[in-house]
């Protein structure tokens, strides 16, 4: 049985929130009633307080290809006030009717309607962070009505690749982020280099990962290892084994002269890009050393402890405790891959009823076969063949790639050792000679039975 690795690189960007501005003077056209005023409560003329802050603002991306919109005079006073008043406030449920006030408005304009999708979006950060597409609805809504500064304009833009890859949008995530860079000028902004290499690195466009990843990773000098991670994997997946070795040997190193100052944060780095370089011994002794200290805590650090235990023999059973632990803590989402992962370790300890509970469970959640004939083996091995039968039936049923694998162990449960159905076992044994994978043994049984 050959024990399979699973990997998945995260990246993690913190989006900022901002606030819309009241709009003074000529620039919203306030009523001569109205009047400003000062940090201090004095009152202020509002058209020079408005250029002032036009001047202050600062632009972001001045060679950006795009004109700067011009906002007109307002309309809809009283619809932009509340919102005004419902961001100044942090009030997320407020600011949404708000600004769904103002998209209602019919007199609102392109620039007005452009700033509510935007206070939609913000207020969706602040009621809900962890829903990537609603916030890249908004963010995008926002983008299309074409209506804000450049500055937030091309914000979102940039912040939207990384939505989109949060998304599972990965496509549509390097749209926007190729738009940013031809659009604005800007060819090394670090977060946008590193979410281009994230998506290509998604979509298995390895090449054009490694062509943005390598700059990203320059750039980073190997604060994030996650961009040292998705590189060398990148390289080992188009055969460059030596530049992934080079960047594994460049961070370890780098990571172990913090580790030796008693950095934490070093060592983990140690353990992510040593376990995704596939030194395993290594990582599980680096792995050892944090969990003692209790150190180990996010999903990244938990995966890099049991993938690296699965793959060293004799430490499986250290496997299973972290993937039980971490589970049970939260931490580790339990999938078909790590219940498989589980199995495996479960099998190589001797525990075949564990082993066959672990593979149910990740059958139940793949929609393939290949972990029900993986359960079907362990059942035949375990001397019940009828629920071999019946799990190897089921895989063929949902799909497998060798599926001479799953009439093997079919035939073995007809056998006279199991069933005793002489005419199942042989018609089994037929259903495995087509497979080239299966057909020297299955013509070698047959032969055996006599069959012809």
């Amino acid at each position: 049985m050959n024990k399979q690795k699973f990997w998945a690189a995260v990246s993690v960007m913190m989006i900022a929130s901002v606030s819309v501005q009241a709009q003074t003077g000529g620039t919203r056209d306030r009523l001569k009633a109205e009047k400003c005023y000062t940090a201090e409560g004095k009152v202020a003329d509002c058209e020079a307080q408005a250029k002032a802050a036009a001047a202050a603002v600062v632009a972001k991306y001045p060679n950006a290809t795009r004109v700067e919109p011009v906002l007109p005079k307002t309309k809809i006073k009283k619809e932009w006030e509340a919102m005004v008043k419902a961001s100044n406030a942090k009030d997320a449920a407020g600011l949404k009717a708000a600004a769904n006030a103002v998209l209602a408005a019919p007199e609102a304009s392109n620039e007005e309607k452009s700033e509510a999708y935007f206070q939609q979006y913000i207020a969706q950060i602040t009621s809900d962070p962890t829903n990537y597409a609603a916030m890249s609805q908004l963010a995008e809504s926002a983008v299309k009505q074409g209506g804000l500064s450049n500055n937030k304009h091309y914000d979102l833009m940039r912040n939207l690749g990384l939505l989109k890859i949060n998304d599972k949008k990965y496509a549509e995530a390097l749209e926007y982020l190729n738009r940013f860079t031809t659009e604005t000028g800007v060819s090394d902004d670090l977060q946008v280099l590193k979410n281009k290499g994230n998506a290509n690195y998604r979509l298995a466009k390895y090449p054009e990962a490694i062509a943005t990843l390598k700059t990203a990773y320059t750039l980073d000098k190997g604060a994030d290892p996650n961009i040292a991670i998705m590189l060398m994997d990148s390289y080992n997946k188009t055969g460059q084994k030596a530049e992934a070795n080079r960047i594994a040997e460049e961070v370890a190193k780098t990571a172990s002269a913090g580790a030796a100052a008693g950095d934490s944060s070093a060592q983990v780095k140690q353990l992510l890009v040593l376990a995704n370089a596939k030194q395993y011994d290594k990582a599980a002794k680096i792995f050892d050393e944090l969990y003692a200290k209790g150190q180990i805590a996010n999903l990244a650090e938990y995966e890099a402890g049991y993938v690296s235990y699965s793959y060293v023999s004799g430490k499986e059973a250290q496997a299973i405790k972290i993937i039980n632990e971490g589970m049970g803590k939260g931490v580790i989402k339990p999938d078909a891959t790590v219940y498989n992962i589980l199995a495996q370790s479960y099998y190589y300890t001797d525990q075949p009823k564990s082993a066959i509970e672990a593979w149910g469970k990740a059958a139940e959640l793949s929609a393939k076969g290949e972990y029900d004939v993986l359960q079907a083996r362990v059942y035949a091995e375990e001397g019940e063949y009828t629920k071999a039968k019946t799990a190897a039936q089921r895989g063929l049923s949902k799909g497998v790639e060798n599926r001479g694998d799953a009439y093997l162990i079919i035939a073995e449960a007809e056998s006279e050792f199991g069933l005793d159905n002489r005419t199942a076992m042989i018609a089994a044994l037929k259903e495995a000679a087509k497979d080239p994978e299966t057909q020297a043994e299955a013509n070698k049984r047959l032969k055996q039975a006599g069959a012809k």
